[in-house]
């Protein structure tokens, strides 16, 4: 699974104008999240509006290529740490309203990991994943009130690709001006 980038997401990762916002989203899937017994994902995205459409990946586990919609929640992830697991980060997801909450149960009881897919939009761009798609694994989920908590982890970590960029001094001339210091 590479790591990818669309030259817009890389445009506004260092731009961000104000009218073109970055747009994260999580989509969770698990086998016991079932909907009148077909599969189903819950998906999230970290903003305030309540619903916004967003065209998943050809290659997505459910409706790939389509336009689905993610319900807005607040969420945080933390730094990655080094665990019991090897490299997590730690998440945390506010506001879990009963969308979600009805699933938890029976996912919980499971011993199956749960399949946390991160993804970028750009607002102006919904239809293409501008940072991702990166497949996790979610684990030690605990639920108190509203507030969902857990560790993301790798969930193919053999499958990651990174540093197949060549890091030479005429694509990045900064290097070696910090290199000199």
């Amino acid at each position: 699974m590479p790591v990818t980038e669309s030259q817009a997401w890389r445009e506004a990762a260092v731009t961000v104008p104000k009218d073109d916002v970055m747009l994260l989203t999580l989509e969770l899937h698990h086998p016991a999240f079932l909907e009148a017994g077909v599969p189903t994902a819950i998906r999230i995205v970290l903003d305030t509006a309540p619903r916004l459409t967003f065209r998943l990946e050809a290659e997505a586990p459910l409706g790939g290529g389509e336009l689905v919609d993610f319900t807005g929640m607040p969420f945080e992830i933390d730094f990655p740490r080094i665990g019991q697991l090897g490299v997590e980060c730690p998440i945390k997801i506010d506001n879990v309203g009963r969308e979600v909450a009805t699933y938890l149960p029976a996912a919980v009881t499971q011993n199956t990991p749960m399949l946390v897919i991160f993804r970028g939009y750009l607002m102006s761009d919904p239809d293409t994943v501008g940072q991702g798609p990166f497949r996790l694994h979610l684990r030690n989920i605990k639920r108190k009130g509203a507030t969902l908590t857990g560790n993301l982890v790798v969930a193919s970590p053999g499958e990651l690709k990174f540093l197949r960029r060549v890091y030479d001094m005429h694509a990045f001339t900064a290097l070696m001006a910090a290199s000199a210091t």
